[in-house]
């Protein structure tokens, strides 16, 4: 709304009635009061590289991880990066990706392996760290593994291995595979396809 109604690029007579509007009074009460949300919604930021990053390979089915820990599904896409116009006077959209196949509802994405190697950090960096959610993912795959439910899933996975890791008195990255998923496992954690 203040793009339209304000930046120079934009035509006088856009600017003109979109200044005539205001954002809405009963939206976002708690807030600075002027009608904007107060938390920006950050889709994607920094991510670690764990021992395991997970890519399109993974995504695909291509690759297998060797640890799997949780499970994701969801198409990989990435939003647009900006949006221009060109010189013909063409608006544009930059940097948009989405895998129309698995979008197809008739070509649904199959689940994949999500690796415990994506969530802890090289051993040599940091060993009593797990990292849920900006965990070692390529773009394009944090774009498919972004989902909340994923998140949920992948917050059991840091909770049972702190809490085991914190028994064994040993590094995130030594906690025993085979103990872990047995855990996740008995806890109903999906952690392969069926």
């Amino acid at each position: 709304m203040w793009t339209l109604a304000n930046h120079p690029r934009i035509p006088e007579n856009v600017r003109t009635y979109f200044s005539k509007w205001g954002t809405c009074r009963d939206e976002f009460a708690d807030g600075p009061g002027d009608g904007w949300q107060s938390q920006l919604y950050v889709r994607e930021a920094r991510r670690m590289i764990g021992e395991t990053v997970m890519t399109e390979h993974h995504c695909r089915g291509a690759e297998t991880v060797k640890c799997p820990v949780a499970m994701a599904a969801y198409t990989m896409d990435s939003h647009h990066v900006r949006r221009l116009v060109t010189a013909k006077g063409f608006v544009r959209n930059e940097g948009n990706v989405e895998d129309r196949r698995s979008m197809d509802p008739n070509v649904p994405m199959k689940p994949y392996g999500i690796d415990y190697g994506a969530v802890v950090p090289k051993k040599s960096e940091c060993v009593n760290l797990i990292v849920p959610v900006c965990l070692s993912a390529s773009h394009i795959a944090f774009g498919s593994i972004r989902m909340e439910p994923v998140f949920f899933a992948l917050g059991q996975v840091a909770a049972t291995a702190a809490a085991q890791a914190i028994d064994a008195g040993c590094a995130v990255q030594d906690v025993p595979y085979d103990r872990l998923s047995a855990r996740l496992l008995a806890d109903g954690q999906v952690i392969s396809k069926p």
